[in-house]
């Protein structure tokens, strides 16, 4: 009870000072009326070239993200283009014990350098010059990485979402999971599926191999992974978090889901 009493004392003190600050104000309203309106001008005009200043940063640092998304795709390719080097290289300066014929042949087939762990690199190439290259011939990479999957999704694109469908999702979880996913589903499946025949000598792999080669007659002209194949990349059935976050996807042109006899495929649609 005594806290509470306490308690209304001291608002009725502050009540009172601020009446007398107020009346003291008051007071001296001709002297001071021109300054206030003056300093409220100043509030209005530094609001507006501080709002002014933002939007010039932000257009500005869409630009620059733009830049350096285009110079880490051209230092990607001078990556890739360095390995056809290193590996044409020994090569070239070797005397030559074949035959035309034979030479023709070999720079037909200039292969690329093979990453030894796959895991720790960063070297990317398209899915048209990995169907054509050694690799579709060797069965120790386990997984490549394509260009034609790059895709993040920025902030301005993040925010587009609807809320409702946004719910208390983080960009940074949406990423992870277009990321470390659906993109690691769709190169582990090309991967695969470009491999030849004949270097294919685990059974399940076989049969996954020609499950994809089946149903891409379905879409030739597209690249898709089904719902089965995400839910085996994850490990488990796909549950309504996940629905979600690729529905998420959907609104933001990254996927397009379509449905033929009931099997459910995600096509790749991101244009960049």
């Amino acid at each position: 009870m005594s806290i509470t009493l306490e308690n209304l004392f001291h608002k009725q003190l502050e009540t009172v000072s601020r009446i007398e600050l107020f009346l003291n104000i008051y007071k001296c309203k001709e002297f001071v009326l021109s300054d206030l309106k003056e300093m409220q001008t100043d509030v209005h005009e530094a609001a507006e070239k501080l709002q002014r200043t933002k939007e010039y940063l932000e257009t500005d640092r869409k630009y620059m993200s733009s830049q350096f998304i285009e110079i880490m795709r051209k230092m990607r390719r001078n990556e890739m283009l360095m390995l056809h080097l290193l590996e044409v290289g020994p090569h070239a300066q070797q005397p030559s014990t074949t035959n035309p014929a034979q030479q023709s042949s070999m720079v037909k087939q200039i292969p690329l350098k093979e990453i030894q762990n796959p895991s720790e690199s960063t070297s990317k190439m398209h899915l048209s010059d990995y169907s054509k290259s050694p690799f579709t011939l060797r069965s120790k990479v386990k997984c490549m990485n394509f260009f034609d999957f790059d895709a993040i999704i920025t902030e301005e694109q993040f925010e587009t979402i609807p809320k409702y469908l946004k719910g208390r999702m983080q960009l940074v979880e949406l990423n992870q999971f277009l990321e470390k996913e659906v993109i690691k589903c769709f190169e582990e499946k090309y991967t695969l599926m470009y491999k030849q025949r004949k270097v294919i000598s685990n059974q399940h792999d076989l049969a996954v191999w020609k499950e994809y080669n089946h149903l891409q007659a379905n879409f030739p002209e597209h690249n898709f992974i089904t719902q089965e194949d995400l839910s085996r990349k994850m490990g488990k059935m796909l549950d309504k978090k996940s629905y979600t976050k690729i529905h998420m996807l959907r609104h933001l042109h990254i996927l397009q889901e379509v449905r033929i006899e009931g099997t459910v495929y995600f096509l790749w649609i991101y244009n960049k």
